[in-house]
């Protein structure tokens, strides 16, 4: 028996030798599935020929082996001679194949079956299992990448060993079976059960393969001749029925932009899309079979900015169907790639075929951009395109810089080759590698091939941009002449830990002063060289401007500053500005100056409280709403906070009462303004005298027709009622209890009884989540329980539990797996007392007792914690000094 993952992990070596070792190889798997059931029974047979490097037939001792984990194998045969299962290792999630049981004809056929019995997994990864505890009605889910199929299937785990699965499933009749490839045959089987056949699949890569089984509802469309449809759990439907139509639409437009774009049909049969219980991520593109989050299923009527996010999403999945699915990396050291891909074009598409097109961009600075720009400069940064050693630092590779920064290079390197030059090598690409495994080479030479342009060599583009780490700034300095510009420099910096200076090319904008604000006189495309200067003498000689902005369009990947001049009319005219993607991008620009202490964090919350009121775009009210909440928890000194946190609630309230009065009832993304501010209103109460008002527009209603209270918001004012102990919390809680029977309302509950301000709860939680059966719960209710435990007014009840989280930390990352580590630490470590020395000094101290080789998370965790202390007392210290 075995059931570990602490210790699964295939290095990048093993893999290079065991792609050598095989080929031809396919999956056959017969699952069967019971409702009430903790385990299922699977039987898989791995057909394969062995062979050497170089193709010859092999006798080689090399161990070869296929990637498993699992409760009981009942037995395994190789080549049908039974043998005995390795125990060692199997202890590391292995089954080792005995070479001298195979044939070593170099096409001839290799068989090894095995017949297991698995437990569910409930970590979100694996095969989910997720009973729903409104109805009783079980959903179970796959979810593989880069590394959790073996956690269903003996496979050989790695994408670049492509191999069709056929697939049949035994499960309860009542239920929906759902995988990558159409099901061509259901037929009776024992009991209350169906037996569902699935065509084979096309040869994919393992973590693309999909499953997904339960109590689902389903909607159905079409596009062209690929049929789709939408699955949810029956307990959501009423939600889904209204999202739909939108959810359908949005498909059809991007598989009609990227089949025209790519020069390539869709590439699989069918298109379904599935909304799954307690998933971990915002969804994942197995082919035919894409699983989502189901927060993207609104409980109330979502805003715009909420649908944009959906859609994003659906067109980075769609995107994967060929760029991550058709062709796959060879090796992890190309999910940046992946990913970056599939991020830039989900927004190429929504800029050109979707009712979104307007705030596309400005919702990828803001998604994409500025979580890029934190992360690189973090001490943590590293290069887009690096060597990943095993499947474990994989994971520490989905961050700001697999995603952000390489899609917002990708998006420079369009600028660099223009749209339809990129549009032509992606459709030699894609001519050039279906079905096949790539790696950056192939993808950089398909471009150039296509788009016919050689500058990348010539710039030495992919070093410069992939192999080094690092954040450029890019500043302007002019002057003037008779009301002339006589001379235009672009200064190009980079930190002293990253050095390396790029090629950039930068739309240059010139504004002058309007009787209604800024006037947008010229923008010039500009080629910034790889050096410290770069003089622009496309300039010289236009007129004086007011304003100067090095990122028109925010095609370039720097931190962009601002000259004087520019900065005070800037701060000035902010709100003027007629382009509501130029407006977000100064609201960040400003953001970014007080996160590098340039900016006392008070002055710009005043400037925001000056200028918010009248901003009518609300993606970027929501965006600067987010930038606000984020400033005051980190970047305003202790002994300011409260007085920053009253004044920001009150501005909410006093933009929620500029709704009040009308008396037609608001429809549609009308509602998306009041909507925002009570959202905003609810999570600023920070005494109680401000959650007791919130509550009464809660019981007595808003005053604003068409729009009350959503459920989640009444979630956060309970969370604040027990954190801040408000009369009546813990009836509040009960009632909420009744009103909320969902999976979400519990959630929510756990996070609400984590949250009161009392020793004896703070302890009991403490050793809840440092018990070793916390391995074995929910995450996802683990991690809602977690989220109320850190308050910072409860900073000085939550002392003893500094120095508790440090004593425990390391052992928990080296006795749990992966992903139970990570989350205890992201809900634990005191973010809630960052101004406390004990912090630092804990935090240096272990990081100082770490093994980089194998402590290698927890080491990143550490020191990006570390850097956020200093950039805390950084800002905390300039905001003291400008009282």
């Amino acid at each position: 028996q075995n059931m570990s993952s602490n210790n699964d992990n295939l290095t990048h070596e093993e893999a290079l030798s065991r792609s050598k070792q095989v080929a031809n190889v396919r999956y056959k798997l017969h699952l069967t599935l019971e409702d009430k059931q903790p385990d299922y029974e699977g039987e898989a047979t791995v057909s394969f020929a062995y062979k050497a490097a170089g193709g010859e037939a092999s006798s080689s001792s090399s161990s070869l082996f296929l990637d498993f984990i699992t409760k009981t194998i009942h037995k395994l045969t190789i080549n049908g001679n039974e043998v005995k299962v390795d125990a060692e290792a199997l202890k590391r999630n292995r089954v080792t194949i005995d070479s001298s049981l195979l044939n070593k004809e170099g096409s001839a056929d290799n068989h090894v079956t095995i017949r297991y019995t698995n437990a569910y997994d409930t970590t979100g990864n694996g095969f989910h299992r997720f009973v729903d505890p409104e109805d009783g009605h079980v959903y179970i889910y796959t979810h593989f990448e880069p590394f959790y199929a073996h956690r269903l299937i003996p496979c050989f785990d790695q994408p670049d060993i492509r191999a069709p699965l056929d697939l049949t499933v035994v499960a309860p009749s009542a239920w929906a079976v759902v995988a990558n490839s159409r099901c061509k045959e259901i037929s009776s089987a024992a009991g209350d059960q169906k037996q569902h056949v699935f065509e084979p699949t096309p040869p994919i890569s393992s973590y693309l393969y999909a499953l997904v089984a339960g109590a689902f509802v389903s909607f159905e469309d079409k596009y062209k001749e690929v049929p789709m449809a939408i699955y949810c759990r029956r307990t959501l439907k009423s939600k889904m029925e209204d999202q739909v139509k939108e959810l359908f639409t949005i498909t059809k437009e991007g598989l009609g932009y990227y089949e025209d774009f790519f020069g390539c049909a869709y590439p699989f049969v069918k298109y379904d899309q599935l909304f799954v219980p307690e998933f971990n991520i915002g969804a994942m593109e197995n082919p035919g079979c894409i699983t989502f989050t189901e927060a993207y299923i609104p409980r109330e009527t979502p805003t715009m900015m909420q649908r944009q996010r959906r859609a994003e999403t659906v067109l980075h999945e769609m995107a994967h169907m060929w760029f991550g699915d058709l062709v796959s990396p060879v090796w992890w050291d190309g999910l940046w790639l992946n990913e970056s891909f599939a991020s830039v074009m989900a927004f190429f598409c929504m800029a050109a075929a979707t009712q979104f097109a307007p705030t596309a961009w400005m919702a990828f600075h803001n998604g994409y951009k500025r979580w890029a720009y934190r992360e690189d400069q973090l001490s943590t940064t590293h290069p887009i395109q690096g060597a990943v050693a095993d499947t474990n630092s994989t994971f520490q590779n989905f961050d700001g810089i697999t995603y952000g920064k390489g899609a917002s290079v990708l998006k420079q390197l369009v600028a660099v080759l223009g749209e339809e030059g990129f549009r032509d090598g992606m459709r030699v690409y894609f001519k050039r590698h279906a079905w096949g495994n790539t790696t950056i080479q192939d993808f950089l030479k398909a471009l150039q091939d296509g788009a016919k342009n050689a500058s990348l060599e010539r710039d030495d583009w992919p070093r410069l941009w992939l192999e080094n780490a690092g954040l450029n700034t890019l500043t302007p300095e002019w002057s003037a002449e008779n009301g002339k510009i006589s001379s235009f420099v672009v200064h190009q910096g980079a930190p002293s830990t990253h050095p390396t200076l790029r090629p950039h090319v930068v739309h240059i904008a010139l504004y002058d002063k309007g009787e209604n604000g800024p006037v947008l006189r010229t923008v010039k495309r500009v080629q910034v060289t790889a050096k410290a200067s770069t003089p622009v003498s496309e300039l010289v000689g236009e007129a004086a401007p007011s304003f100067v902005w090095l990122a028109h369009g925010d095609h370039v990947y720097a931190k962009i500053m601002l000259d004087a001049t520019s900065l005070e009319y800037a701060r000035d005219n902010l709100d003027k500005f007629p382009d509501s993607f130029m407006r977000a991008l100064l609201w960040s620009s400003m953001a970014t100056m007080v996160r590098d202490a340039i900016v006392p964090a008070p002055q710009y919350l005043a400037l925001v409280r000056a200028k918010i009121g009248s901003e009518k775009d609300n993606q970027l009210v929501q965006s600067i709403i987010a930038t606000v909440q984020g400033t005051i928890a980190n970047f305003v000194p202790d002994d300011m906070k409260q007085k920053e946190k009253e004044l920001w609630h009150a501005e909410c309230l006093s933009r929620l009462s500029s709704f009040r009065g009308g008396s037609a009832s608001l429809e549609g993304t009308a509602k998306d303004e009041p909507i925002t501010w009570i959202r905003a209103a609810a999570q600023s109460a920070s005494n109680a005298a401000a959650i007791e008002n919130m509550w009464a527009l809660a019981d007595k209603g808003t005053g604003i027709s068409g729009v009350e209270i959503e459920q989640d918001v009444r979630w956060t004012l309970v969370r604040s009622s027990l954190a801040y102990s408000v009369a009546g919390a813990r009836d509040r809680l009960d009632m909420e209890i009744s009103r909320d029977s969902s999976d979400r309302g519990k959630r929510a509950a756990e996070g609400c009884r984590t949250s009161v301000a009392d020793a004896q709860v703070k302890a009991e939680a403490w050793a809840r989540f440092t018990s070793s059966s916390s391995e074995t719960a929910s995450r996802h209710m683990l991690s809602s329980a977690m989220a109320g435990f850190g308050w910072w007014h409860q900073r000085d009840l939550l002392a003893p539990y500094i120095g508790k989280f440090f004593d425990v930390v390391h052992d928990i990352f080296k006795n749990r797996s992966l992903e139970s580590a990570e989350d205890f630490y992201g809900g634990m470590f005191p973010s809630y007392a960052l101004s406390a020395p004990e912090v630092l000094q804990r935090s240096e101290a272990l990081l100082a007792t770490l093994d980089p080789q194998n402590d290698t998370v927890l080491r990143r965790s550490l020191r990006e914690s570390i850097d956020d202390i200093h950039r805390a007392a950084a800002c905390h210290a300039l905001a003291s000094s400008k009282k």
